[in-house]
């Protein structure tokens, strides 16, 4: 009887503690990153790296708390980098499912106009892993998926603004990937390549 109590108890400051503008929502997102690898060698590296282009979308669903959210995505997006001589040059293109959480702060929580800060994390699973190579306007795609990890995984941080409309929030934001993975299979020591990108984002929520 006393564990009951105690019980229902908890029961009531948890739902007293909850804010009354507690919501979710889903939405649906997209865009444009700018990838490049961090690339950490024993040797000097004969070439700089430089970013690659490419669109990213999916998903998201937000749990909205008042001053903090809490938003879980789903999206594609493709890591990777170039390196350029004139028209010729190399690209790796790794395509990933990427799975970010985030913990929003909604600077102002109220009003049609609402900035905010976002950091968390993501989790990210490789798709394909292509190594091309252009030489006058012709490219030669190489599978690299077997030499590289299945996983990556890393930190978000990034910041932005959402219009409230009826019935609709329009978000736009900039946001910045840290891999921390090293996403080669079996490096050589002292050696690894970490993903980076920076996205710039247009959400639609209901």
């Amino acid at each position: 009887m006393k564990k009951a109590m105690v019980a229902v108890l908890a029961a009531l400051v948890v739902v007293a503690l909850v804010p009354q503008t507690l919501s979710a929502g889903v939405g649906v997102k997209g865009g444009y990153s700018w990838s490049k690898f961090s690339v950490k060698s024993s040797e000097p590296v004969p070439f700089t790296l430089g970013y690659l282009p490419n669109v990213v979308g999916g998903v998201y669903f937000n749990i909205n708390l008042g001053l903090l959210s809490v938003q879980p995505e789903v999206l594609y997006t493709r890591m990777g980098a170039k390196y350029e001589v004139g028209e010729d040059g190399l690209q790796w293109r790794f395509d990933y499912i990427q799975v970010p959480v985030l913990l929003k702060l909604n600077v102002i929580p109220v009003g049609p106009i609402r900035p905010f800060i976002a950091v968390g994390g993501y989790g990210a699973y490789l798709l394909s892993a292509k190594g091309v190579m252009i030489v006058g306007g012709v490219s030669e795609e190489t599978d690299m998926s077997d030499s590289m990890q299945k996983y990556d995984y890393g930190a978000v941080g990034g910041a932005g603004v959402a219009f409230r409309l009826p019935g609709i929030s329009i978000s736009v934001e900039g946001r910045y990937n840290l891999g921390l993975a090293n996403i080669e299979k079996d490096p050589p020591a002292g050696e690894s390549m970490k993903n980076r990108s920076v996205m710039a984002l247009v959400g639609i929520g209901f």
